[in-house]
């Protein structure tokens, strides 16, 4: 039997993994729009895990991740904008 939250366990792994190789691409290459590709996964992460604890009635951390994803995605839509 699958797990119910299986897709959002799902996301938010891949989006990590994807985060960490191509922020390590980013940093060997010296790509600035890599980096703030990294931040954005690192947002879509995070929202993940709000979806989780916000299925599992866990409302403080859900919320306390959707801040932090919406902060980061804000920094990272910035720095977008001034490059």
């Amino acid at each position: 039997m699958r797990h119910p939250y299986e897709k959002f366990i799902i996301g938010e792994l891949a989006s990590i993994g994807l985060a960490i190789i191509l922020g390590l691409i980013a940093i060997i290459q010296g790509l600035l729009i890599l980096i703030i590709l990294s931040f954005y996964l690192i947002a879509v992460s995070l929202l993940c895990d709000g979806l989780i604890a916000l299925h599992t009635f866990n409302q403080v951390h859900a919320s306390k991740q959707f801040v932090r994803a919406l902060v980061i995605f804000l920094l990272a839509t910035f720095c977008l904008i001034a490059l």
